[in-house]
């Protein structure tokens, strides 16, 4: 007879849940990443265009480019800001994931702590079984000793 964890198939579903939501954490730190990379790209924009504004104020201005570069500015810096909340959002996602991976792993370790105190308690009862098996081989070869030989004291 083999050991079997009675609980096994919940302990299964519970580390595919946990596994589940260790890869939403993955999928939420992605986003993060995907949305940083953004802002990093419209900063250089806006630094490019700010370059370009003050190398175009050098010699003959151009009032039509100044207010064009200067709203493009403005769009960027609306951008940056809108992909900052959205990166506040998915920051919120973020730890409400990783509160609920954290909860996941804490019930798979309650389950395969659960399994190791079954599977203690089994081979522990093996032993025992297996003990009584030998009381009772040396009990029954001492009695036939003891019934061949009348008289004599043994020891086993």
């Amino acid at each position: 007879m083999s050991f079997q964890f009675r609980f096994a198939s919940i302990m299964m579903l519970r580390r595919q849940q946990r596994d589940e939501t260790g890869a939403l954490v993955g999928k939420a730190n992605e986003a993060i990443a995907r949305v940083d990379e953004q802002v990093q790209e419209i900063i250089q924009q806006r630094q490019a265009v700010r370059r370009e504004s003050q190398e175009s104020r050098e010699g003959n201005v151009s009032v039509d480019r100044l207010l064009s570069s200067g709203r493009y500015e403005m769009q960027l810096d609306a951008d940056i800001h809108a992909l900052n909340q959205t990166r506040a959002q998915l920051v919120q996602e973020l730890e409400r994931r990783q509160l609920a991976l954290t909860e996941a792993e804490a019930e798979v370790k309650r389950f395969e702590r659960l399994e190791e105190n079954e599977r203690a308690e089994y081979r522990a009862e093996l032993n025992r079984q297996e003990q009584v098996e030998q009381d009772e081989v040396t009990s029954s070869r001492y009695l036939r000793q003891r019934n061949q030989f009348p008289g004599r004291e043994f020891t086993s």
